[in-house]
């Protein structure tokens, strides 16, 4: 019995030791900065695959998330739900490569994978952005591919499918698409202007911008700030007739200023951005028209829409050794037509950043306030046909927790007025894991 036990042991910690060299490929080094607690994601060994591939210009990352979310109190208490998603990403440097320089290649794939809260919480805003696009019940997986070329280091053009969400995540201090920091959407995927309600789109819950966007964009870095010029097809990209027939239906264009400003030596950026667009959608006034297209008749259409945002981040605290890890002030307001986009307006803010304290840097946390401020037009013509709706707010606070640089735990809460103006307040708890491989 007793050398059975042994031999069980060592078979068992054979198959660890196999499991460990298969993931890490390659054995450890004795630097404390290749230790497997320490580096930047599962198999990001010295040396190894991903090491080796990141010299030729190839850099693959996947992300996987899961997501346990349930609301605790309001009207529709006690759904939880488990599921989440796997990202996907791939950069190619093809001057690396021996192509040409200043040739980019961005790719990102994602799969959902079990079930969401989202569409059974009575809110306007998925209360878990990170599964509200690609889920069991729309679109199960989403494929996104960009090419950016540079021209020198000043100036650069770009064209493609893009996850707007994915390139939210880089704003400072608020960004992290929904994986790593806030999960509700006003926060994850603000407001971009790009998209409006209109026919076909509504199942995807397009509130005020898509997702997924085609187009393109140039962008000029001065010594002043950025600035980028974007073209794109105000609909979904999911649907591939965007694809098939881009800009069928209008065009949108948008300008983008960013401006750094530092404040007692303290980083802080401002950001104005602007957006038309000539496409059409449904006219607000008309409330009894959209009713009759939803059942499949004619409804009255208004052409073009603008949108206009000012958004600041503004560090109030940054570590003396990395000027990118502190934590500050960030804001966002914004403005429409009010018709046909069905949100007037918007307002969120809050803090958020790293942990400051020795030894936690890599932590993350926030609590930010947001509104969403609907257009009267919409509500008082809901209000007419006996639908009663009101503008969204809500509070949300998490705070993630780095076990390892590749290993995050998230516990969040949000506490929200949903814009059924029949329910009561309502408070979601998550915890949300994310894996870097």
């Amino acid at each position: 019995m007793h050398r059975a036990g042994v031999t069980s042991e060592k078979k068992a910690i054979a198959a660890a030791s196999f499991l460990v060299v298969g993931l890490t490929s390659a054995a450890f080094a004795e630097d404390a900065k290749s230790s497997l607690l320490k580096q930047g994601s599962l198999t990001d060994t010295p040396d190894g695959p991903k090491a080796q591939l990141r010299k030729i210009g190839i850099m693959p990352d996947v992300w996987i998330t899961q997501i346990y979310q349930g609301e605790i109190a309001g009207d529709a208490s006690k759904t939880w739900r488990y599921g989440g998603k796997l990202d996907a990403f791939l950069k190619v440097d093809a001057h690396k490569l021996g192509l040409w320089q200043g040739l980019h290649l961005n790719a990102q794939y994602e799969h959902y994978f079990g079930r969401t809260i989202n569409n059974t919480d009575l809110t306007l805003l998925p209360v878990s952005a990170a599964q509200a696009f690609v889920q069991r019940d729309g679109y199960h997986s989403a494929l996104s591919i960009a090419v950016t070329q540079d021209f020198g280091e000043s100036f650069s053009i770009g064209a493609g499918k893009v996850n707007t969400m994915t390139l939210a995540s880089q704003t400072p201090l608020i960004g992290g698409g929904g994986v790593e920091t806030f999960m509700n959407r006003a926060f994850a995927a603000p407001a971009t202007g790009i998209g409006v309600t209109s026919p076909g789109t509504l199942a995807d819950r397009v509130v005020v911008s898509p997702t997924y966007t085609l187009g393109a964009t140039a962008t000029l870095k001065t010594q002043v700030g950025k600035f980028t010029l974007a073209v794109a097809d105000p609909r979904n990209a999911q649907n591939s007739r965007v694809i098939e027939n881009p800009f069928e239906r209008g065009v949108v264009v948008s300008g983008t200023a960013t401006i750094p400003i530092d404040v007692s030596g303290l980083r802080g950026y401002h950001t104005v951005r602007g957006a038309y667009s000539n496409a059409r959608g449904f006219d607000l006034d008309d409330i009894q028209g959209l009713r009759r297209r939803l059942v499949g008749g004619a409804s009255v259409t208004k052409k073009g829409y603008w949108f206009i945002s000012y958004a600041l981040q503004q560090y109030l605290f940054q570590s003396s050794d990395d000027p990118s890890i502190g934590w500050g002030l960030f804001s966002l307001i914004t403005l429409t037509d009010g018709n046909p986009n069905p949100v007037k307006w918007t307002v969120l803010g809050g803090l958020a950043g790293n942990n400051l304290l020795p030894g936690r840097e890599l932590d993350r946390w926030g609590v930010g306030y947001f509104h969403y401020g609907l257009s009267e037009s919409l509500l008082s013509g809901l209000a007419a046909s006996g639908v009663y709706r009101r503008s969204e707010s809500g509070v949300e606070a998490f705070y993630n927790y780095a076990v390892t640089p590749w290993l995050r735990l998230t516990a969040d809460l949000q506490i929200i007025d949903p814009w059924y103006a029949t329910t009561s307040r309502a408070t979601f708890a998550a915890l949300r894991m994310q894996t870097k491989f």
